[in-house]
């Protein structure tokens, strides 16, 4: 130590600098200096060290595409998402009912037929899409409040074909309020459902207008239409994976996971407004009659909606059991 402390010191007074205070024996004053000029052998580590972090990620990625395509349990993902599928032509349509007619009691009924009057107009004018809306309009705001009531029921039983869904790719099991949790837990989601549908027809007077100028305007509506389709699908599915899904699911997970599927699936409903305008006879393979033909366009759409909902739904649950932090033993 006192050797070391000497030659410290010894180099503050050297006038040849600190670098002649570090040569060895047999070495002349000036090596010291040119060794440290000398590019370190650890300087190759960082071009070594974002080979091994992409290394990592792609095997997580890895990790993470076998872990949702593993169904947990083993299941057949098109037969439940077709089971949802059935649930969902039974409680859409009173949800959509519910949603206007508790939007019209937040805005009035004269803002809410104008506002879907707006949004209607930039839509596709085929297969009776428009006139459909103008109708599911009209009766929602005729309902009295017993019939507002009535029509929850229905609307219910979407939960309940969420869940068992949900639980068919979860390793929580159906007990025997499966059903009832279901629809209770889907009450709340119908509650905010309003305040979406609002949001939804905000936006229409901006694009609306771009949709039937056609265009880049038409690229620019697109563009609006999918980012705020997007949020507000993120929020819906947000909670339908939290409160419908069964088990505790970690945040980061849940934000993530309904970020995911509400980005797929709001695209999604981008490729249905260009699927209203193919000029195609939705009757032709039922033998030209038309209500077949549309129940059977529609529900084919609402099927593949929920084929990206429960992958969305598996997803989360991927996530969330890596994220998860595994218990002492």
């Amino acid at each position: 130590m006192r050797e070391a402390v000497v030659g410290h010191c010894g180099g503050v007074n050297n006038p040849e600098g600190p670098a002649a205070t570090v040569t060895g024996a047999g070495e002349r004053p000036g090596d010291g200096l040119a060794r440290a000029a000398e590019p370190a052998h650890p300087a190759a580590e960082p071009a070594a060290e974002p080979a091994a972090q992409r290394r990592i990620r792609w095997e997580a990625s890895r990790e993470l595409v076998r872990g949702l395509g593993r169904s947990h349990p083993d299941s057949d993902l098109a037969l439940w998402a077709a089971g949802a599928t059935f649930f969902g032509i039974i409680g859409v349509v009173p949800i959509v009912l519910v949603s206007l007619r508790l939007a019209a009691a937040l805005v009035g009924p004269d803002t809410l037929t104008r506002g879907v009057a707006v949004a209607v107009a930039g839509i596709p004018q085929g297969h009776g899409t428009p006139e459909a809306l103008r109708v599911l309009t009209v009766t929602a705001l005729t309902m009295s409040p017993l019939q507002t009531a009535i029509v929850l029921f229905p609307a219910s039983l979407y939960g309940e074909g969420l869940r068992r869904a949900f639980l068919q790719l979860s390793p929580e099991r159906p007990d025997k309020f499966t059903g009832w949790l279901g629809r209770l837990t889907l009450l709340p989601i119908v509650a905010i459902a309003p305040v979406l549908v609002l949001a939804l027809l905000a936006a229409g007077p901006v694009v609306a207008p771009l949709y039937v100028a056609g265009g880049s305007s038409l690229v620019l509506g697109v563009v609006i239409a999918f980012h705020v389709t997007f949020v507000l699908l993120w929020i819906a599915l947000l909670l339908i994976y939290r409160l419908v899904g069964a088990g505790r699911i970690g945040l980061r997970a849940l934000v993530l996971g309904s970020f995911a599927a509400g980005s797929v699936v709001a695209g999604f409903l981008q490729g249905f407004l260009l699927f209203l305008a193919i000029p195609v006879d939705w009757a032709l393979p039922f033998g030209g009659l038309p209500v077949f033909g549309a129940v059977a366009a529609l529900a084919l759409w609402l099927y593949l909606i929920h084929v990206l909902v429960l992958v969305g739904y598996r997803l989360t649950l991927t996530l969330d059991a890596r994220w998860r932090p595994t218990p002492p033993t």
